[in-house]
């Protein structure tokens, strides 16, 4: 049983990424039970987990990749514990995107600790695969990321994505 005195009631989590990199499709792989609040800036979910005798609400914010200039994105960084940036490992444009909104993050953000973490997805698709794991695990090394890969079309590795993160989270909270 987990025991923390000052764990957040609430963890906010932004995942950000290019177009068509499957960020709706992780949240929705993720949250199975999940109550959504879409809109034209940003679609935002929730999902009560239990972490010993506590409740946390996990709220999780996916921002629309064409809004990546507006002033308001750094607001969203500035609140969220956990950023995620996502790419598809079958298009290595998506890749060089995560660079870029790699620095758009740090450009934008506070001082705020955040856990920070490179995810690709689409690794169903391996015989379609232009960016290989070890490009996804030597960037993220060096922008001092975690790294996983993900499908969220069959689950593999979504919940221990979620689990890492979680915990990480909770260790700096």
């Amino acid at each position: 049983m987990i025991h923390h005195t000052s764990l957040p009631k609430n963890i906010k989590v932004v995942q950000i990424g290019d177009i068509s990199v499957g960020k709706k499709s992780l949240y929705l792989r993720y949250h199975q039970e999940f109550n959504g609040y879409p809109n034209q800036i940003l679609d935002f979910y929730i999902k009560t987990i239990q972490l010993g005798e506590e409740q946390i609400k996990f709220q999780f914010w996916d921002y629309y990749s064409y809004y990546r200039d507006r002033i308001y994105i750094q607001n969203f960084y500035n609140q969220c514990l956990i950023v995620m940036i996502s790419y598809d490992i079958t298009n290595r444009q998506s890749f060089v995107g995560a660079q870029q909104w790699f620095k758009d993050y740090n450009q934008k953000k506070s001082n705020k600790v955040a856990v920070l973490a490179l995810i690709g997805n689409k690794c169903d698709l391996e015989q379609q695969r232009k960016v290989s794991y070890i490009e996804g695990k030597q960037l993220a090394n060096s922008l001092g990321m975690l790294f996983f890969e993900v499908s969220s079309k069959t689950g593999y590795q979504v919940n221990e994505l979620f689990e890492s993160l979680i915990s990480q989270a909770i260790n700096i909270y």
